[in-house]
């Protein structure tokens, strides 16, 4: 089980000043001591690597009219033309804010997206110029020991800089309405601020994003692994579910390049021509480097463009120009005959992953007011499994996110898609998934098992007008008769 420590806190505080640095004049400044005794290769990583940072200001309701508490964090560039990659908690609830990078003038934002539950958002500034990008790494190699740098805004200090060694890997911590697992550990100094910042190799690739640390100790602070925001970007992002459409590519996210690993058949991006295995180096007016780019590419995209697609397969160099389709959204279904609650069903055996419990003759039946691991269980708690089947209803059309956190593994589903997949034996872990959802009711089916230890099911969502949240036992119901879901 990993490592759960405790009084975790966010690290974006509040505070009513914030501290502006600029840059000298470049004309007059006197030129720095290039020695190599004073020109370290740390120096020299920290003047590649700053400008792709910026410092956060945000403006939050205060609760007093006409008055708003300042916020402050960090933020780094995942593409030239103005997204940046930041923690949920620092834009999360903002009236409006800025960023500011070395020398340039504050500028607005806007937020793209946010996913709570991964404490990651992708915002966008219209700089009127290219920004230059900071590099996001992988983490499967990481190494206890090695120099790491941290760039960020602690306590409204603009672009300020601490150094120190990773000091532990594969950690966990809840922060807030977020329970994030592989975690880096990091000696490098932290503060109120750094939320959202990078944690920067010797290389000069961001390796994770700053999150938390623990006030109960010195030096030891969290970043989400780069092999983390790898695998949830696509799901940050969720382009055909934020703007209803459909292309139907997957690019591997933990390759360098913008390489397509899989196709779904009879989508517009198969229809087009496109392969498994191609590279995409273009999409619309946007250069394509990387999976981020291939995503960044996709926002805003509207079903019956026809965007210029640049790839290449092998030696060859393709171009194509696929007809982006319309997103199918599933149907609610009718209310008659529905009562409140969900339906469940108790299993008991010993499982290391979710079982077929339509294999299964279940031990006990029931109804529950919302899917819980209390709702059945054996006496001495362990080796049992539950399933819940009902609908869930929503109260307006959009994108909603979906999440688990469970010991041992859960799964839900929405009709006869999986949304979240927590499965597996481990402990208290938490994984979401996103949907379109039109308003009313929509079955649910949310399975969970335990083996030993710990036991615990949790089920929360976010959507138009929702706060992350456990679902309230107000959204279930289920059919008043014994009938099929």
């Amino acid at each position: 089980m990993l490592y759960q420590p405790s009084f975790i806190t966010h690290i974006a505080l509040l505070f009513l000043t914030f501290t502006q640095a600029f840059s000298a004049d470049p004309e007059t400044a006197e030129k720095p001591d290039r020695s190599l005794e004073r020109y370290t290769p740390t120096v020299q990583l920290i003047e590649r690597c700053m400008p792709a940072v910026a410092s956060i200001q945000t403006f939050m309701q205060s609760g007093t009219p006409g008055v708003f508490n300042v916020g402050v964090g960090s933020a780094s560039v995942v593409h030239p033309a103005g997204y940046l990659i930041t923690n949920h908690h620092v834009v999360n609830g903002i009236v409006n804010g800025n960023v500011i990078f070395p020398g340039m003038q504050p500028m607005p934002f806007k937020v793209i997206a946010g996913m709570s539950s991964e404490d990651m958002a992708l915002i966008k500034v219209e700089a009127g110029t290219k920004l230059p990008v900071l590099p996001i790494g992988r983490s499967d190699d990481l190494m206890l020991g090695e120099p790491v740098l941290v760039i960020g805004n602690p306590v409204g200090l603009n672009h300020s800089v601490s150094t120190g060694i990773i000091s532990g890997l594969n950690r966990s911590a809840a922060t807030g309405g977020a329970f994030l697992p592989w975690l880096v550990q990091t000696s490098a100094a932290v503060s109120g601020g750094n939320s959202g910042g990078p944690l920067i190799n010797a290389l000069g690739k961001q390796i994770g994003i700053i999150t938390s640390k623990r006030l109960d100790s010195e030096n030891i602070n969290f970043a989400i692994a780069a092999d983390r925001i790898r695998e949830v970007f696509s799901r940050l992002i969720s382009a055909e579910l934020r703007y209803g459409f459909r292309l139907g590519i997957e690019i591997d996210m933990y390759e360098m390049n913008a390489k397509v690993k899989s196709v779904v058949a009879d989508s517009p991006g198969s229809k087009s021509g496109i392969r498994p295995g191609d590279v995409i180096t273009k999409f619309g007016n946007l250069v394509v480097t990387s999976g981020f780019d291939f995503h960044i590419a996709l926002i805003d995209r509207k079903p019956g463009e026809k965007p210029e697609v640049q790839l290449q397969r092998g030696e060859e160099h393709i171009t194509l120009h696929p007809e982006i389709g319309i997103l199918k959204v599933s149907d609610p279904v009718a209310d008659e005959g529905m009562i409140p609650g969900i339906r469940f069903a108790g299993y008991t055996g010993t499982w290391n992953r979710l079982p077929d419990f339509d294999q299964l003759t279940p031990v006990a039946e029931g109804r529950a007011d919302t899917p819980t691991e209390s709702a059945f269980m054996t006496e001495d708690k362990e080796n049992y499994g539950l399933r819940f089947s009902g609908f869930i209803k929503v109260p307006t059309e959009g994108l909603y996110v979906f999440s688990t956190t469970s010991d041992d593994g859960s799964r839900l589903s929405i009709g006869k898609e999986v949304i979240v997949n927590n499965d597996g034996l481990h402990g208290v872990m938490s994984n979401s998934g996103l949907i379109r959802l039109k308003a009313g009711l929509h079955p649910v089916t949310v399975t969970f098992f335990e083996q030993g230890g710990a036991e615990k099911l949790e089920v929360s969502y976010e959507g138009p007008g929702i706060k992350k949240q456990v679902i309230p036992k107000e959204a279930y119901f289920m059919r008043g008769e014994h009938k099929d879901e």
